[in-house]
């Protein structure tokens, strides 16, 4: 339809021109003037016209395509461009330049398992060194070597590149064989200070100071870079599982334009015809020489986030066995290429078939642990947010309306965490469920302006952990009773509710919902829900509760004046810095400066003594009524019962837990 109207339009201006040369140059030298002018000026169109009308569509594959950068895309989309770089998905990943070091290289003295670091700036070079207080002895260490040099063992490696721009920035060195290696110090942007890698993550204390070393081309080139080839270069007769060397390529450093559209070369080549642009832009079709995620079906749409986001392993037999150079490109299906798990034990199955090494959920001996799933199945850990959202009724399995766009935009949003604008309110889910617009308070039991009444605190609520924080899970759910027994996740209710037990939650939920009431301990029924898991859960619940004491609206709900007796008792045994700091941050929250001398990477002594001192600051103000915390442990007077606490502590279930996210 609408070519034809284009070509009757064509013909329509062609007689136009025609008559008027004719009324200007009389019958039949006008008519020749006039068709030589239509033929000069629409003969060059009408060819370009036929060139891009015999173009055949790209093809499926497009791999092998030469890259295109994005600063060649803001030649034509330049909003678009504009609005992704000021996104941290651009710099995810960026050579160590002034420009984007976002730590102090300032040769400040940062000591930690008797190794003392220093960031130096030489010009414009970044430097990490590594001193050592003592003689290393290499039998007893596992470590990489200390070169001797100076007045003691030290060893200077170059910072080459940087990894995240967000919450946290990791340093890489790159060594003679193309191996870039992350090294043991990291800026924690959020806090501003440097920290030990092995602090950055959900991990319990070690002794060893290169224990989170990793190989960036083996994992972490694929989701942070755009159109990456890993390259493995053998090196001689390396033993058998040996790192080899690596010529690792990326089409552009960061999440750049064709990670998400796909290959552009076949689109810039097209759209060099100006007849190729004008007719796509009036077809009202998608281009078929680029991909438009907002475009594709449900499930291809969100192939394209769970790239990243879904924790996926490769499947190497589909890939090119020399260059392993990732073949899935935006439109493609996911599944072909990398494949998908729905637990930590299944990730680790396919893992181990393909040869390769997991990062995260490696238990110790028999205490192997689900890292990244609650018990009940639901994501735990980012990076894994497309399994959370496919377990939502939203998805329907991929037949429903609800994709990654619903809810957030590259180019139409706030960087942090890119929602788009409204998303954050109740509106996101008004327009799928109209009826509770006016029904609020009837549905929710809480005050319609009230934080209990926004939708995503009690069907998305923070019961994910990741980069020293906890985020909302992407699993829209009803909060059910029965999901938080035995799983280890923390109730929706209970994390706003600190000083409520499980019993309380469940006798509201009868009565609001008529939920069928689930069998609980005693326990369960009768003391607060984030007493029981900070005293006796796994590392994974501690660490959500331990964050949710910071949340404001948490504080709101269940008062100010208690929690610095359980969160002092939870530093006093607490083998897991990320859950240290999460506990220590909760305090800064509540009392400012007054808990701001703690440091939750010192050494066991320095910790005791530090906690001595925030204890006798804070604890004698904390005076709250215990009848009002009627779930809460406290005497007659308003002591807290440690011998309660204690008991829940004997039976902690502590298997060493590892979430590199």
């Amino acid at each position: 339809m609408l070519a034809g109207g284009v070509l009757l339009t064509a013909v329509l201006l062609a007689g136009a021109v025609v008559w008027q040369m004719r009324r200007a140059l009389g019958g039949r030298r006008g008519t020749q003037n006039g068709a030589l002018l239509v033929m000069a000026l629409g003969g060059p169109w009408f060819a370009l016209e036929y060139s891009h009308r015999q173009q055949p569509p790209p093809p499926e594959d497009q791999t092998g395509s030469p890259p295109i950068p994005s600063q060649a895309c803001a030649k034509c989309h330049e909003p678009h461009y504009t609005s992704w770089r000021r996104t941290f998905h651009r710099t995810m990943t960026r050579e160590a330049t002034e420009e984007y070091v976002k730590g102090p290289f300032d040769g400040t003295p940062h000591t930690h398992l008797g190794l003392t670091a220093r960031m130096i700036r030489e010009g414009e070079q970044f430097f990490l060194q590594i001193e050592a207080d003592q003689p290393v002895n290499p039998s007893s260490r596992p470590d990489p070597p200390v070169d001797p040099a100076g007045p003691g063992p030290q060893r200077r490696l170059s910072v080459d590149r940087l990894v995240g721009s967000h919450w946290f920035q990791q340093l890489l060195h790159r060594d003679e064989h193309g191996r870039y290696l992350r090294l043991p110090m990291a800026y924690h942007i959020v806090e501003g200070q440097w920290i030990h890698i092995n602090n950055a993550f959900l991990a319990p204390d070690t002794d060893s100071y290169y224990s989170k070393l990793a190989v960036w081309n083996e994992s972490c080139v694929f989701c942070h870079n755009t159109r990456p080839i890993k390259n493995p270069v053998p090196l001689g007769d390396s033993a058998p599982g040996a790192i080899p060397g690596y010529r690792t390529q990326v089409a552009e450093l960061g999440i750049s334009c064709e990670a998400c559209h796909g290959a552009g070369e076949t689109h810039v080549r097209a759209h060099s015809n100006p007849a190729r642009r004008i007719a796509q832009r009036y077809s009202g079709e998608p281009d078929p020489t680029i991909v438009n995620p907002a475009k594709l079906s449900v499930k291809r749409s969100v192939d394209v986030c769970a790239r990243c986001h879904g924790g996926p392993i490769p499947r190497f037999e589909a890939w090119n066995q020399y260059t392993y150079a990732d073949p899935f490109l935006a439109g493609r299906d996911l599944s072909r290429f990398w494949y998908l798990a729905w637990s930590e034990e299944e990730m680790r199955r396919h893992a181990q078939s393909q040869g390769v090494k997991l990062l995260s959920g490696q238990g110790v001996g028999s205490q192997m642990l689900d890292g990244r799933f609650w018990g009940d199945g639901t994501p735990l850990t980012t990076a894994v947010e497309y399994q959370a959202m496919t377990m939502s009724a939203c998805y329907e399995k991929g037949q429903g309306r609800m994709t990654c766009l619903t809810c957030h935009s590259m180019h139409d949003s706030d960087p942090n965490h890119q929602v788009k604008a409204g998303m954050r309110t109740n509106a996101a889910c008004y327009s799928c469920h109209e009826t509770y617009r006016e029904r609020l308070w009837e549905h929710t039991h809480h005050a319609a302006d009230s934080t209990g009444s926004l939708c995503h605190n009690c069907h998305m609520p923070h019961q994910v952990y990741s980069m020293l924080d906890t985020r909302r899970s992407h699993r829209i759910a009803n909060p059910r009773i029965r999901d938080s027994l035995g799983t280890g996740k923390p109730h929706a209710c209970n994390l706003c509710h600190l000083d409520k037990s499980l019993g309380w939650t469940q006798d509201y939920l009868t009565r609001w919902y008529g939920t069928k009431p689930e069998p609980l301990s005693d326990d369960e029924k009768n003391l607060a829900s984030s007493l029981i898991h900070l005293a006796s859960s796994d590392a994974r619940s501690r660490a959500i509760v331990a964050g949710a004491f910071g949340w404001t609206p948490a504080q709101e709900a269940s008062g100010r004046d208690w929690p610095v007796l359980v969160l002092t008792r939870t530093l006093e045994h607490e083998r897991f810095p990320a859950v240290r700091y999460l506990a220590h941050r909760s305090l800064r929250s509540l009392h400012g400066q007054q808990a701001s001398a703690y440091n939750y990477q010192g050494t066991m002594a320095e910790r005791a003594a530090q906690l001595s001192v925030l204890r006798q600051q804070l604890e004698p103000a904390a005076r709250p009524d215990p009848n009002r915390y009627s779930h809460l442990p406290f005497t007659a007077t308003g002591a807290f019962a440690d011998d309660v606490f204690d008991r829940l502590r004997r039976h902690r279930k502590d298997p060493d837990v590892f979430v590199n996210e």
